[in-house]
């Protein structure tokens, strides 16, 4: 029997371990979609940091979610997608119900992430909001179109160093202090400000909640389709 050692690749360690938190740091960033860029900054504009503790709630049942999908495809070697399609009833029942579903909640995602970053760019450059967002789309279709993922890889390299920065830079500058961080960690009644009532937002903080709970960190989108 021939030592299986030779076959099996050293761990990094020392400095080398940075390779694989870099890689890590890439993921998680593609990671990030509509629920934490649009539903996360409308909720805590608006609930400010008594929501905290739904963050980490909502991250610890993501990480379950994650889990699962992610075992069952190194079980099976097989995508969530094909699993729906072998169960019980008319044929590919339940992948035509996660694709008709999933097609109207991406259309409105993409179009609110399309919205935000043409408002992102018009407080940079003196264009307008809703070109800018016309813009960004056209630009993220030919990326898909063309398949030049390299560029699009080392775009998003830099894209997320930026956004590393500019989250410490606005935690730092409006961070409430530390009891008011940990208070937030602590499940309590929360009420909507009377100035968000004002402009139409909801009595009801679960409508600003809930939403964020489904889509933030991962939802059950991005299981199906990244297990796929």
């Amino acid at each position: 029997m021939k030592n299986t050692q030779q076959f099996i690749q050293k761990p990094p360690r020392g400095l080398a371990i940075l390779a694989i938190v870099g890689l890590s740091f890439i993921w998680c960033a593609e990671y990030i979609g509509s629920g934490e860029v649009i539903l996360a900054t409308r909720t805590g504009a608006i609930l400010g940091t008594s929501v905290i503790w739904a963050v980490v709630f909502g991250i610890f049942l993501k990480y379950w979610i994650g889990m699962s999908g992610a075992r069952y495809t190194a079980c099976t070697g097989e995508g969530m997608v094909d699993m729906f399609s072998r169960m019980p009833g008319p044929k590919n029942w339940a992948v035509w119900l996660v694709l008709v579903a999933q097609l109207i909640a991406g259309a409105i995602s993409i179009r609110s992430i399309a919205s935000a970053a043409g408002v992102f760019i018009n407080n940079i450059v003196p264009i307008s909001s809703y070109i800018a967002g016309w813009l960004i789309t056209i630009f993220a279709v030919f990326v898909v179109w063309s398949g030049t993922f390299e560029w699009l890889k080392i775009v998003m390299s830099i894209f997320v160093v930026i956004n590393i920065i500019g989250v410490a830079y606005v935690a730092a500058r409006v961070f409430p202090g530390i009891t008011a961080f940990l208070n937030g960690l602590i499940p309590r009644t929360i009420e909507v400000p009377a100035w968000a009532r004002l402009v139409g937002v909801s009595n009801n903080p679960w409508q600003e909640i809930l939403p964020l709970l489904g889509w933030g960190a991962g939802g059950f989108a991005s299981q199906v389709w990244y297990t796929y």
